[in-house]
């Protein structure tokens, strides 16, 4: 089983490592420097290895994700469809995503997580808990990071191919070369799907991607990576889910560049750095249906394109063996650049929209053991934004060893999530509010993770505080007022357990179960009882119970099968196909997968052929993630991969 390794991370976690084949608790460390530690801090982490999901036919960030416990993914429709995140109960805007350091995530949190693949991904590190002092603005129940593949010695390449229900063939190419100084891992993919609805529901991604480090000496390293990515998704349904419209797409063109590094410069000190540029360019296309389409409002069209660039430079001083400190700074520039136009009976009706803000934030940690059995995580963080002003945000931590390899932890933490620059700046129908500041939350965790005799377990429990929620209103309390304000609150404690075990005939065993209990504590402007908020209730679409229990066993030396049955819990929804929205309730489900791999060719083979087999929603459950939106059903991959990828 892989080690975690934190990549870009100036801390240390204990780490909970998953994969289809075990699951045990290490604890071993890498620092933001890459060196290794011995000491565990706490953290709750998660690893996902990404050549054990691609074997077992897990192409989306959004599907991997599902194994997470804790993760609650919501999707629209099939494959390709907005895909939204809740990570401990919190919004979907509260879990910050980077890939290679470089943030994907809307300014204000906003991410749609459907089209994120996991192609030349050698891993997947999901961090639960308040990270902003490490992060900033956005990580306030979590962190995912999707780290790139790194060239071992020697050169590979493969060929894989895949073709399933609902018109789905996805084909790629991949390969990397490592010599002594340096090494390249790159890929090529171009994933498509009819999708499951009956016209207009298809699913195009083409995704290119590069990682190429140097060495150029002892003392230095060096790590360039890139990723473009294309993808178009068809949307024949309105926002009751209902089938209304027959040329309705989205597009996304992204490009992700990240430099990143480190120098030691004595035993005692190191620095490092990170330099990412992100832009990303959304667009929707939405015409009339057919040409005697001119009453009303018939077509819109939107352009817009995101940049996110930033600059971290840390430097790492160590004591010893286990104790470590790390100062770093970082500047970052946001900038939005949006035009849309809605056509109707009226008229043309065009719109433009230009914003932008900087940040500049100095963080401190402190890592550590102390008095032979304890660890701890000390961090402070402080923000200045051109926006909001400055927030600070902490982040305290220990753990102490107990009897045999068990290990108790306890944490304390804020994080905040930074306004839209449309809830800032908005103008002509909706006014935005200059004066808004980020939404905070104050969270604490307990935990307890070992293992003994071939069992590894891991507990935690959290509560969570969620305060100055920004909310939209129709109607400012003031003429011409905004309509954002900082008004709303909300409550999400729960429990996250993850069991591993071998059974007999070498059957690997894990379990993982996720209690999630929300509760509006200030509803704001929500007062009817189908609004999102209402106080008292549970926020939407996020179920109470989770579980998941998978069974893995080897088949000889050529193959191998797992079986997952997952269950969610009933959730809280809204029907908003009426007006006003009525509350409604999502029914709870269980949904089995199977995979399989098997090795076709000979022990040995020069050029290596296997075979993997996948099936989702094996008992074909009805179901709806979002109230309206109809999951899909049972679904059927087969794949080859000739070479090795």
């Amino acid at each position: 089983m892989r080690s975690l390794i934190l990549s870009l991370l100036p801390a240390v976690a204990f780490a909970q490592s998953v994969s289809s084949d075990s699951t045990r608790l290490a604890p071993v460390v890498i620092t933001a420097t890459r060196v290794e530690t011995v000491i565990a801090a706490p953290a709750a982490v998660t690893v996902l290895s990404g050549d054990t999901l691609r074997a077992r036919g897990i192409t989306h960030l959004a599907d991997a994700l599902r194994l997470v416990p804790g993760a609650t993914v919501v999707s629209s429709s099939s494959m390709g469809s907005q895909a939204s995140l809740f990570l401990r109960g919190g919004q979907s805007n509260f879990v910050r995503v980077l890939l290679d350091g470089v943030p994907l995530n809307e300014p204000g949190g906003a991410l749609d997580i459907g089209s994120l693949t996991l192609d030349n991904i050698d891993r997947v590190e999901v961090v639960r808990g308040p990270a902003s002092v490490l992060y900033g603005a956005d990580a306030v129940t979590g962190v995912i990071q999707l780290v790139s593949r790194t060239a071992a010695r020697g050169t590979r390449g493969a060929l894989a191919i895949e073709t399933g229900s609902y018109g789905q063939r996805d084909l790629v190419l991949s390969g990397g070369a490592g010599f002594r100084r340096t090494a390249l891992s790159a890929s090529l993919a171009d994933r498509a799907a009819d999708g499951i609805l009956p016209y207009n529901n298809a699913y195009r991604n083409r995704i290119a991607d590069a990682s190429l480090r140097v060495l150029p000496d002892a003392r230095t390293e060096a790590t360039l990576s890139v990723r473009w990515q294309a993808a178009t998704y068809q949307v024949p349904t309105g926002s009751s889910g209902a089938l209304e419209d027959h040329d309705a797409e989205n597009t996304s063109h992204r490009l992700v560049l990240a430099f990143t590094g480190r120098r030691v410069l004595s035993n005692r000190l190191t620095a490092a750095w990170n330099l990412a540029s992100g832009e990303n360019n959304p667009r929707s296309n939405d015409g009339p249906d057919y040409a005697a389409d001119t009453m009303g409002f018939f077509g819109y069209y939107s352009r817009g394109t995101v940049t996110r660039r930033s600059a971290d430079v840390r430097l790492t001083a160590r004591a010893g063996v286990t104790q470590s400190v790390t100062l770093g700074a970082e500047a970052s520039r946001d900038h939005e650049r949006s035009s849309n136009l809605s056509l109707s009976q009226y008229g043309e009706f065009p719109g433009a929209f230009v914003a932008a803000r900087n940040d500049r934030s100095l963080y401190l940690q402190a890592v550590g053991a102390f008095a032979g059995r304890g660890t701890y995580q000390l961090g402070a963080r402080l923000d200045d934004n051109s926006a909001f002003g400055t927030f600070r945000t902490v982040r305290l931590g220990a753990s102490w060893a107990l009897a045999g390899r068990w290990r108790a932890r306890a944490a304390v933490g804020t994080a905040f999530r930074a306004p839209t620059f449309y809830e800032n700046f908005a103008s002509g129908y909706v006014q935005g509010n200059a004066g808004l500041v980020p939404e905070k939350s104050r969270s604490r965790e307990i935990g307890l993770d070992g293992s003994a005799r071939g069992v590894a377990f891991s507990l935690t429990a959290y509560q969570q505080r969620f305060r100055d929620l920004i909310q939209y209103t129709s109607a400012p309390a003031v003429q011409n007022g905004t309509n954002f304000d900082n008004i709303a609150g909300a409550n999400a404690d729960g429990l996250e357990a993850n069991l591993g075990f071998v059974l007999p005939s070498a059957v690997r065993t894990n379990v993982t179960y996720a209690f999630t209990r929300t509760r509006v504590t200030d509803s704001g402007y929500d007062t009817a009882p189908g609004a999102n908020l209402v106080l008292g209730q549970r926020l939407i679409r996020r179920p109470a119970h989770a579980v998941r229990v998978e069974f893995g066993r080897p088949l000889g030396t050529r193959a191998g099968v797992t079986v997952g049955a997952a269950y969610t819990g009933k959730a809280d929804d809204r029907n908003f196909g009426v007006y006003p929205a009525e509350s409604v309730v999502l029914p709870a489900r269980t949904l089995i997968d199977f995979a399989s791999t098997v090795r076709l060719s000979a022990s040995g083979a020069r050029v290596p052929l296997s075979a993997r087999a996948r099936i989702d929603n094996l008992t074909g459950v009805h179901y709806q993630g979002i109230y309206g939106f109809e999951a899909p059903g049972r679904a059927v991959r087969l794949g080859l991969t000739l070479g090795n990828p």
